[in-house]
């Protein structure tokens, strides 16, 4: 039995939940996976700490357009009348310097590209975290779709711009 003929079977909420929301969390958890089998450099590494090192290390190959669409499209999810939201405090981003880091970016008065690409990426961090240890509301997952979507194109673009994903096809 599939995850998905499971999930519809035996999870209160679970036969409302597309199929696309639960395909968009297999492709980020896959791809979430060779982001860190190939960015972070062991296993007793938080990848969190690392995020500050590959930022500087990929932001020079990283699409400036690309990098533009992740920040545009956070700004509007998590920024409202000049100034963060409820939604951007369900990041739980508690670490001081990373939730300012992250805050200054989307409020466009940090435009360092190597901030900018960090910032990113402590966002997708933090989803990664909320989905595997948060609140465990199925329902809730097809809110998230677009989240997951940008988060798994900005692993993807990470990628690309590092070099050192392992199934390399070029």
């Amino acid at each position: 039995m599939s995850a998905v003929d499971w999930i519809t079977k035996h999870v209160r909420g679970g036969q409302h939940l597309p199929e696309e929301t639960l395909a968009l969390v297999a492709d980020f958890t896959l791809i979430w996976a060779l982001f860190e089998g190939t960015e972070a450099h062991g296993e007793d590494v938080i990848v969190v700490d690392e995020l500050q090192s590959i930022a500087e290390r990929v932001s020079h190959d990283f699409s400036v357009q690309r990098l533009d669409e992740f920040v545009a499209f956070w700004s509007d999810r998590y920024i409202a009348d000049g100034s963060t939201n409820h939604r951007f405090d369900r990041l739980n981003l508690t670490h001081g310097p990373h939730r300012a880091l992250v805050e200054n970016v989307l409020l466009k008065d940090d435009t360092s590209l190597a901030n900018r690409v960090q910032a990113v990426l402590l966002i997708t961090y933090r989803l990664r975290n909320n989905l595997f240890h948060g609140v465990k509301d199925i329902q809730h997952l097809d809110g998230q779709r677009d989240n997951l979507r940008y988060a798994s194109d900005l692993l993807k673009t990470v990628l690309e711009a590092s070099g050192r994903y392992i199934y390399h096809n070029a």
